[in-house]
């Protein structure tokens, strides 16, 4: 049987299509959040990071003034140009932002 992934997962993951901004240092890469979860996403990107980078997130939560912004730890990285990344660090607002969306989805 092959490893899907989900018996590590600790969050449910929801399918979705948002358009996300990925910083490190000076390096500003956009891309699509196509999974989501409270514990971290996947993204699709013309670039990667290398694994365990560590990333400023941000992205539009559909009903909210501000976008949200937070941290992320790069978990593991496709050639084709996609990326997990984990949610590290959280500040309240931004998890409260994090458990709107996946509410709406």
């Amino acid at each position: 049987m092959a490893d899907t992934g989900a018996e590590r997962r600790n969050f449910a993951r929801e399918r979705t299509h948002i358009k996300v901004e990925l910083l490190k240092d000076l390096k500003r890469v956009k891309g699509i959040m196509e999974y989501v979860s409270f514990g971290g996403a996947f993204v699709r990107l013309s670039k990667t990071f290398l694994p365990d980078s560590t990333l400023q997130v941000q992205f539009t939560v559909p009903g909210e003034f501000s976008p949200f912004k937070g941290n992320a730890k790069v978990v593991w990285v496709k050639k084709d140009k996609a990326i997990g990344i984990e949610f590290v660090d959280l500040p309240a607002s931004e998890k409260l932002k994090l458990e709107k969306l996946l509410l709406s989805l």
